[in-house]
């Protein structure tokens, strides 16, 4: 059974990963406009998101990224289920773990096996 004490970790634990989520996030979106407007991004940035900088990052950032937001909707969808009356407990914490492990693994299949 999980405690009132639980929760606002969880929640407290979300908040704190929206913040990393999102400055990951900018560098994802600025790194691929980097891609594509190198002149732009160059000079903005000092001549730090070249356009091998930037493909470099851009690339290595979906997967983190997209894994830090599943994990940030689990945290929420969680949230909201309780919210409407579901009970918490093993059984709601399994609907979402597993979906989660799945969708996780495949956005790490996608991104490192190469064929």
């Amino acid at each position: 059974m999980t405690t009132k004490k639980d929760s606002n970790y969880l929640q407290r634990f979300n908040r704190l990963l929206v913040w990393f989520t999102l400055v990951l996030f900018i560098l994802l979106v600025l790194s691929g406009y980097g891609m594509t407007n190198p002149e732009v991004t160059t000079r903005l940035t000092g001549g730090i998101f070249t356009t091998a900088f930037s493909m470099y990052l851009h690339v290595n950032l979906v997967a983190p990224v997209l894994i830090l937001l599943l994990i940030h909707v689990l945290i929420g969808m969680k949230t909201a289920l309780t919210r409407l009356g579901i009970e918490e407990g093993w059984l709601l914490n399994t609907f979402l773990i597993v979906p989660g492990l799945f969708a996780a693994a495949l956005i790490i299949l996608m991104r490192y096996l190469t064929f």
